[in-house]
């Protein structure tokens, strides 16, 4: 498939999911929109995800671009090379342990060529594996080709996930993910603040695969201490024009981190 062809890029950072990886990999390949093209970054991982990747490349030889990483240095670097390599007109992330619905990416591209958005988000399913409970998260009350940005960002359910959403490549021309957690809160508030036209579509295209020792569901992991990072870089760059806003919505989550285990630690 030629540059020109791809419409949407998908990067997946891949570390150690040998259990889950093939079951994302299968919604990417059989997306309704055909013109795609899927770029796995493996982030140095030492069980099987590299051979899982490499198997794709000689079943999808004209969809699938591998980059194997000798050392792990986390999702934000790997989303980055992820970008440099992709093509398309628009970019989107997949975390390798969640899954995605098979013509997610024909609605969301179909939504961001009649609005000619900036960005196009969706709404998303999360399923909690310990409580075996799924829950539809609807970020915003009604659908919408051009919403409230500083609505959104204040009063929108999960504005800084990177995952439910489609970017046109030339955002990335000014921002980079940093080699932290919470690379999405870090960066995802800032960037859309200062976009013209965000879309909505108000339907779960993305399934979030929800682990209770993941390492954002506890504050164990000293490298936890990257959420205050995070939380001052939201306030601190947003546009201006949304930057209370910016503020608010990063007050509402230190709130709900104060009920999580070893937050205090």
């Amino acid at each position: 498939m030629s540059k020109g062809q791809i419409k949407v890029s998908i990067i997946v950072a891949v570390y150690n999911d040998e259990r889950y990886l093939s079951r994302c990999l299968e919604t990417l390949v059989n997306q309704t929109l055909e013109e795609i093209e899927i770029v796995l970054v493996n982030d140095g991982s030492t069980d099987d995800s590299g051979n899982i990747c490499d198997k794709y490349i000689v079943l999808y030889t004209n969809k699938v671009r591998v980059i194997h990483k000798a050392i792990n240095e986390g999702v934000g670097l790997s989303r980055n090379l992820g970008i440099s390599a992709s093509t398309g007109e628009y970019i989107g992330f997949v975390d390798s342990d969640d899954w995605v619905e098979l013509d997610m990416y024909e609605k969301m591209y179909r939504k961001a060529q009649d609005t000619n958005a900036d960005i196009v988000i969706c709404d998303v399913r999360k399923i909690f594996v310990d409580s075996n409970v799924e829950k539809v998260e609807v970020s915003l009350p009604e659908e919408s080709d051009n919403i409230d940005i500083g609505y959104y960002i204040k009063d929108g359910l999960n504005p800084a996930y990177s995952w439910n959403r489609i970017y046109k490549r030339n955002i990335w021309d000014n921002y980079q993910f940093k080699r932290m957690v919470y690379e999405d809160l870090d960066i995802i508030l800032t960037l859309q603040s200062y976009c013209t036209k965000i879309a909505y579509i108000q339907e779960p295209l993305i399934n979030y695969y929800k682990r209770l020792n993941s390492i954002t569901t506890s504050y164990n992991n000293i490298r936890l201490l990257d959420i205050m990072t995070a939380y001052r870089d939201a306030s601190n760059n947003a546009n201006p024009k949304y930057q209370p806003e910016a503020v608010f919505c990063v007050a509402k989550r230190i709130l709900i981190n104060l009920g999580t285990p070893g937050f205090y630690v």
